[in-house]
């Protein structure tokens, strides 16, 4: 008799910004693409970017998770890639990211929500989970980010950290 429980394992699109590790299930990833220093530029001092016949509104994650964070500063490394997700109502997404976004499947018993109190010392309302896995025997926290429950129902309350 098999008493093994099954595990179920998602797949994530991960991607680094600064020191945090950030997640976006593969589902509501539409595009990953280079981004060219002037359009990453351009990215980074608007709001909106028309690319071909979608307006994608970028969600400026340095600002969050960077408390010094200045937009005018210059930085080589920042926005290199461009991950375009799309939520639920059709809208469009783009978050920059520093390196490769890459794949990884992530076990739903690794997936914990985010206490409320956590998000009462600084961690952004927009991180719904966080999953703690082991990569090289060492404990990672990746942040979970959904697209529908949180930057479509959020957008207005960024607003102020693009000033």
């Amino acid at each position: 008799m098999d008493t093994s429980i099954a595990v179920l394992e998602e797949k994530y699109i991960t991607f680094k910004i600064y020191d945090y590790l950030l997640a976006l299930p593969v589902n509501s990833v539409f595009k990953v693409t280079t981004c060219p220093p002037d359009f990453s530029q351009t990215l980074q001092n608007s709001k909106l970017a028309q690319m071909g016949q979608r307006t994608v509104m970028l969600i400026n994650l340095y600002s969050y998770l960077d408390p010094n964070y200045n937009r005018n500063q210059q930085n080589d490394n920042n926005g290199r890639f461009l991950i375009i997700s799309q939520g639920q109502n059709a809208e469009f997404y783009g978050i920059l990211a520093d390196t490769p976004p890459s794949m990884l499947s992530i076990s739903d018993t690794s997936i914990q929500p985010v206490p409320q109190s956590f998000h009462s010392i600084g961690l952004p309302t927009w991180v719904s989970k966080i999953a703690i896995i082991e990569q090289k025997g060492t404990p990672t926290t990746i942040l979970m980010l959904d697209i529908n429950q949180n930057f479509s129902n959020k957008a207005l309350d960024m607003a102020p950290n693009y000033r």
